[in-house]
């Protein structure tokens, strides 16, 4: 088994605030490092959400019952196929949820 300090997952949280002082957010399995996420969310941002942080929010946040696994290029559908190349030197992958998970009595987990 590797060490924390050897994993080879980087495990981030995108969050939003709540009312009070408080957040509510997701959990996002792969590369969490800000290098890779910030660049590829505050295009999704400005392009497929057109500026909307509350549909942003609604489609990482409330709409997935667990988390991501990964955060794919389809976040960049909409973005100029020169950013894209950009930020993916040219390689896409999907989005995929933490949807393959069970809870110790065996039943899928639930939002």
């Amino acid at each position: 088994m590797l060490a924390p300090e050897n994993s080879l997952f980087t495990h981030s949280f995108i969050a939003r605030p709540t009312a009070g002082t408080g957040y509510s957010g997701i959990h996002v399995q792969l590369d969490g490092v800000p290098s890779h996420h910030l660049p590829l969310l505050l295009a999704a941002y400005q392009y497929k959400f057109a500026r909307d942080v509350e549909a942003m929010a609604q489609h990482l946040i409330d709409g997935i019952a667990v988390g991501w696994d990964e955060l794919g290029t389809v976040l960049l559908d909409d973005a100029p196929p020169t950013l894209v190349a950009a930020l993916t030197d040219g390689d896409h992958w999907p989005s995929r949820t933490l949807d393959h998970l069970i809870t110790p009595d065996g039943s899928p987990p639930c939002a």
